[in-house]
């Protein structure tokens, strides 16, 4: 039952950083200059929101690291998630944690390294 309840709790968490006007918003575009400030402002908001305590919202790998325990892995943890595509949902994660481009192309961060 904790399970089924942190699973559903990291499904909102994780991914509703990518739902459309919702009260935290939207990170901007993986190619942006400010994605990486971007992506951590509003995943931290809705770790916050989501009630976790703000300390476990600091840290992006310890929160991926929960996401992927969760689901098993990044692509399941993404299918799961009903607010943006899948692959949106994997290039923001990718380019958060990789840099590099992402799979249309764009240049993460505009500069290829990763947000860490």
């Amino acid at each position: 039952m904790i399970r089924g309840f942190f699973a559903g709790l990291m499904c909102l968490l994780s991914f509703s950083v990518f739902s459309y006007g919702s009260p935290c918003g939207n990170a901007v575009p993986t190619n942006d200059v400010n994605f990486c400030a971007s992506f951590k402002i509003v995943a931290t908001c809705y770790c916050t929101s989501s009630g976790l305590p703000s300390g476990m919202c600091q840290d992006m790998n310890m929160l991926y690291a929960r996401m992927v325990s969760v689901y098993g892995s990044l692509d399941k943890a993404c299918a799961a998630q009903p607010y943006t595509t899948k692959q949106d949902c994997l290039d923001n994660w990718n380019c958060y944690r990789l840099g590099g481009v992402d799979s249309r192309g764009r240049i993460c961060s505009s500069t290829r390294k990763s947000c860490q």
